[in-house]
């Protein structure tokens, strides 16, 4: 099974675009996805060990790759009884986007198949944070691009790459030194969520025009 994960991340390597290996931690749950895009030729530059591709025809490859997309499965734990869904399998004139998605909870986490290739993974969790810490080789594959975010917030994170609330980290063969900590006051974040501070603006701003009418009405009398 494992060959089988680090053969669709090197297909997807192969294209020139990062494979992306995602989790955005929510309060009650984990959401974790993994994707990236390729080319028919790539995806059969990959498997020219199993056929002789150029006496194929393009139909007739994506034909088999159709075929074969239904029995790649990428482990959510290392002993391989959960996997991830495909959640898209996009074709543009022979261009694929792909994406898995599996929802982890925060009881087994610290069993991740991506977060125990690396060849230290520490995850412990205190009174305010969960923490992690991603050290020494990746053992799955190099190249990939492992982004985190979380409802809750990020703090302590050695990421140099910060966009939109997403913390992003380059993953290497041999040498990776990845820290983290989400939040746990994922209750506050909530209360501060954009939608919630819009509705709390235009109340206040509804009571100012409340009280203001009042006071002109009561002076004119």
């Amino acid at each position: 099974m494992k060959r089988i994960v680090m053969g669709l991340l090197m297909i997807l390597l192969l294209s020139g675009c990062t494979a992306n290996i995602d989790f955005n931690f929510k309060q009650n749950r984990i959401e974790s996805t993994v994707g990236g895009s390729f080319t028919i030729e790539e995806y059969y530059s990959f498997k020219s060990d199993e056929f002789d591709v150029d006496n194929v025809s393009k139909s007739q490859k994506e034909e088999i790759l159709y075929e074969d997309k239904d029995s790649i499965q990428i482990n959510a734990f290392n002993n391989g009884n959960e996997v991830y869904q495909l959640e898209k399998f996009n074709n543009n004139n022979y261009n694929y986007d792909v994406l898995y998605k599996y929802d982890y909870d925060y009881t087994n986490i610290n069993n991740s198949y991506f977060f125990n290739c690396f060849e230290s993974f520490q995850y412990t969790e205190d009174e305010d944070y969960y923490n992690f810490k991603l050290s020494g080789s990746y053992n799955c594959t190099n190249g990939a691009k492992l982004r985190i975010k979380a409802d809750s917030g990020i703090d302590k994170s050695n990421s140099i790459e910060i966009e939109n609330g997403v913390h992003s980290f380059e993953i290497f063969d041999d040498d990776n030194n990845i820290m983290f900590s989400i939040s746990k006051d994922f209750e506050h974040a909530v209360n501060k969520s954009p939608a919630r501070v819009f509705v709390f603006v235009v109340m206040i701003i509804l009571l100012l025009i409340t009280f203001g009418g009042y006071y002109i009405v009561k002076i004119r009398k």
